[in-house]
């Protein structure tokens, strides 16, 4: 019997026009009246995920930045926080570099330096408290600083992300998008967040659900036993699902969730 759902939210749960599907909340109501726990995973920051499903808030757990932040009704779980010291490296590299942009994500709030329109656009859909600051590293001294998101339009796989792999001796250095790449703790993922939801809530692999369809999903989907990649969804990461939704723009999630479970 299934006992939680996952789904991230850009390119699954989302369409490409950033909406989610108008059977969601339909489907979530369904969900609830079974006992079924439904958590969005997602790179985006939690404020921002809130404002996606108004009124839930204190009824849906949050996988948030990737799973270095999780919260249950409102009440965060865990912040998978970045020592001050550590951000110095990365800032280095992407300060140098033209047409990247980075951000601290917080526990109380996102920071940025640049105000580049291109960059504001793109951040401030993930973003729901983003802060400009002069300085990152004045700004992080007086919050916890759980990921660090680096922005380059369009380029991020043959761009930054190279750009950063000095990082990898300490930081994961995850490519979550076309224009994005997260730099975390070693460990934390939507994965690590996954297996800790289920060892709190006393719940099986066997009894999860979940949805992705870019490279940050992987070690989300290898945590549950019934894992679904989009139609759209990476050539890498449907390698290790078992199975296939439609895709984003095809109301893949909530096909697939009503299908599986004969909803």
């Amino acid at each position: 019997m299934i006992k939680l759902i996952a789904a991230d939210l850009d390119g699954t749960l989302l369409d490409s026009r950033k909406q989610l599907s108008p059977g969601l909340p339909a489907l979530l109501r369904q969900l609830s009246d079974k006992g079924i726990r439904f958590t969005p995973a997602s790179g985006r920051q939690y404020y921002n995920l809130i404002q996606l499903f108004p009124g839930l808030e204190h009824e849906l757990l949050f996988i948030a930045e990737n799973g270095a932040m999780t919260v249950d009704r409102g009440k965060a779980l865990f912040v998978d926080e970045i020592p001050l010291k550590d951000l110095q490296k990365p800032l280095e590299i992407t300060r140098k570099a033209v047409g990247v942009y980075t951000i601290l994500a917080g526990e109380k709030t996102a920071y940025c330096e640049d105000d580049n329109p291109v960059f504001r656009e793109n951040a401030e859909m993930y973003y729901a408290k983003l802060t400009h600051v002069p300085d990152l590293l004045e700004a992080a001294r007086h919050d916890r600083i759980c990921k660090i998101a680096v922005f380059e339009k369009g380029n991020a796989e043959r761009g930054c992300y190279r750009l950063l792999q000095p990082c990898t001796e300490r930081f994961q250095v995850v490519l979550s998008g076309a224009d994005w790449v997260d730099l975390m703790n070693p460990g934390v993922n939507k994965g690590h967040a996954m297996r800790e939801l289920q060892r709190q809530l006393g719940i099986s692999p066997d009894e999860c659900m979940a949805f992705g369809d870019y490279l940050n999903d992987v070690e989300l989907l290898e945590s549950v036993t019934h894992s679904f990649a989009m139609a759209n969804a990476h050539p890498k990461l449907k390698a290790v699902c078992r199975h296939q939704a439609p895709s984003n723009d095809e109301d893949g999630v909530v096909r697939a969730v009503r299908d599986y479970l004969h909803l």
